[in-house]
């Protein structure tokens, strides 16, 4: 009789097991979830630092003199800083070796720091995976809402192959940089909505970014 009381307490009703059965599911599908968010993340991080590096090997000869202390070539210097593909990079080299001096003051402002942002953020391989093949300035938007520092507006556009060739000119904003700094391309809400640049005003643009941050 004792050992038929200890089996009735201890045996889980059809419901009890029912609910264990959804806590398991539940259990492995959130499982899922993290490690699907935690893959996108890795893959984010790794697919820049990969593009990071294929722009450092672009400016190579100038790490490699940085590398050896000596001053880079004027030459190589005023090439990369002039190419919006590798104007990020060779500032963030130059910064870090404590030879920033050696960039050139043409290319050393906002606008130019802004374009540079937002090209080394199409050519992440989850965003373009590749440089516009045209982008322009057309505004300088002050961040809404009372935050400090401004926006650039830009449009942009692809050429065939690429897949978003035929949308023409499209909007993205780099930014938000706060002016009484010195000009250095890490603007935190650096984006593209991949929106037509027309659809929208250039403050539209920035307050639409400024939602989704």
């Amino acid at each position: 009789m004792e050992v038929q009381l200890v089996l009735l307490c201890t045996a889980a009703s059809p419901q009890d097991r029912n609910v264990k059965i959804v806590l398991l599911v539940l259990g492995s599908v959130a499982l899922l979830i993290v490690a699907m968010i935690a893959w996108l993340i890795f893959a984010a991080y790794a697919g820049g630092r990969r593009a990071y590096r294929r722009m450092l090997d672009r400016i190579a000869p100038v790490v490699t003199a940085l590398a050896a202390g000596t001053d880079p070539a004027p030459e190589h210097i005023d090439a990369f800083a002039r190419d919006r593909e590798t104007r990020k990079v060779l500032h963030d080299v130059l910064a870090a070796s404590g030879r920033l001096h050696l960039f050139p003051r043409q290319w050393l402002t906002w606008e130019a720091m802004a374009e540079a942002d937002l090209v080394a953020w199409l050519c992440h391989p989850n965003e373009m995976s590749a440089p516009p093949a045209g982008i322009e300035m057309m505004a300088r938007v002050p961040a809404p809402d009372g935050a400090v520092g401004d926006f650039f507006v830009f449009r942009y556009r692809m050429e065939p192959p690429h897949w978003r060739a035929s949308d023409g000119w499209l909007a993205g904003v780099a930014g938000p940089y706060e002016a009484a700094g010195d000009p250095a391309p890490h603007g935190p809400g650096t984006f593209s909505h991949f929106e037509k640049f027309d659809a929208r005003t250039a403050e539209e643009h920035v307050h639409l970014r400024a939602r989704r941050r």
